[in-house]
């Protein structure tokens, strides 16, 4: 009995390029094969796994649930298979694509998503370093940054990545032994605070909630990160302040909720820096590229969500 029992390879790939463009079309190009080919590929790793991976539609195609989890794992493996062939390969050294990196940003938006990053560039070897703050670039080393600042800057290398809406968000289960049917329950519950209480007080004074967050002794935890303090509510230690951006993996997993439709623009945004003054990078457009196509990719999901209404 073989170790791996896998569909052949031209499934696989045949697969990959029909999801990464949503196209049959797209995938021929790429591949240089017919479109039959492409479609018997695909439909003969459906049969294999008793299972279809599309929802098909005229001109396009849409991943369903299965297709996701399919490409998640294809990705991952030819990322991988890709990297090793670059990393064995004797006629050069791969090119070295340094980030900085807010380190919030890395662990709850970034790092989960660089397979795709990696799709685009096989052949760069991306070192992510996670520091914060503007003042610890090194622009000597590094080709980009993102990082958080205040909103507003004008940044003579930058451009505006994101800036959030916050709202309180909590772990499903706290919901069922205290609810929260409006902010005034938020009295009866801990409140995590991200760095400082200051994001509390400004939501808690949108909402007209008398709660003196400096006095009130169930009001007690103040984390340095906000994946620690994203954690911490996940794990139902209290009620934290999140976003549209890195608490979205969290909330679309249901580790988080939203209980209230409330929320305020933060004061502060993230940036995407290239300093003019290095020699450019060759990698470093189609990063910027991916990067806000997936920001903007991630907008266009939440407004759908929401109605549009945000």
């Amino acid at each position: 009995m073989p170790k791996f029992r896998l569909p052949a390879l031209n499934s696989l790939r045949a697969f990959e390029a029909a999801a990464r463009h949503q196209s049959i079309k797209k995938a021929c190009d790429e591949l240089h094969v017919t479109h039959a080919a492409v479609s018997r590929h695909v439909q003969k790793l459906e049969q294999q796994l008793k299972r279809e991976l599309f929802e098909r539609h005229h001109r396009k195609l849409v991943l369903n649930v299965a297709g996701e989890i399919m490409l998640a794992a294809v990705t991952v493996a030819f990322t991988h298979i890709q990297r090793a062939i670059t990393q064995l390969s004797e006629d050069r050294d791969p090119d070295r694509l340094v980030i900085s990196v807010d380190p919030d940003f890395a662990g709850l938006w970034l790092v989960p998503r660089l397979a795709e990053f990696y799709a685009i560039v096989p052949s760069t070897l991306v070192e992510i370093i996670a520091e914060k703050g503007l003042g610890s670039l090194d622009y000597s080393r590094v080709d980009c940054a993102i990082q958080y600042a205040e909103a507003g800057l004008d940044l003579e290398d930058g451009e505006v990545l994101f800036r959030s809406r916050l709202f309180p968000v909590c772990a499903p289960g706290l919901m069922q032994l205290l609810p929260l049917r409006s902010p005034q329950d938020l009295r009866r519950h801990v409140l995590l605070h991200d760095r400082s209480i200051a994001e509390w007080q400004e939501y808690l004074q949108s909402s007209s909630v008398t709660i003196d967050v400096n006095v009130n002794a169930r009001l007690g935890v103040i984390f340095s990160e906000t994946a620690l303090c994203l954690d911490a509510a996940a794990r139902g230690q209290g009620v934290a302040i999140g976003d549209d951006y890195l608490a979205a993996m969290h909330l679309s997993e249901g580790r988080l909720v939203r209980p209230f439709d409330s929320e305020f623009l933060s004061k502060n945004a993230y940036y995407f820096i290239a300093p003019k003054a290095n020699p450019r990078h060759a990698a470093v457009d189609a990063f910027r590229r991916w990067l806000f196509e997936s920001v903007d990719r991630l907008r266009r999901e939440q407004s759908a969500l929401h109605g549009g209404g945000r």
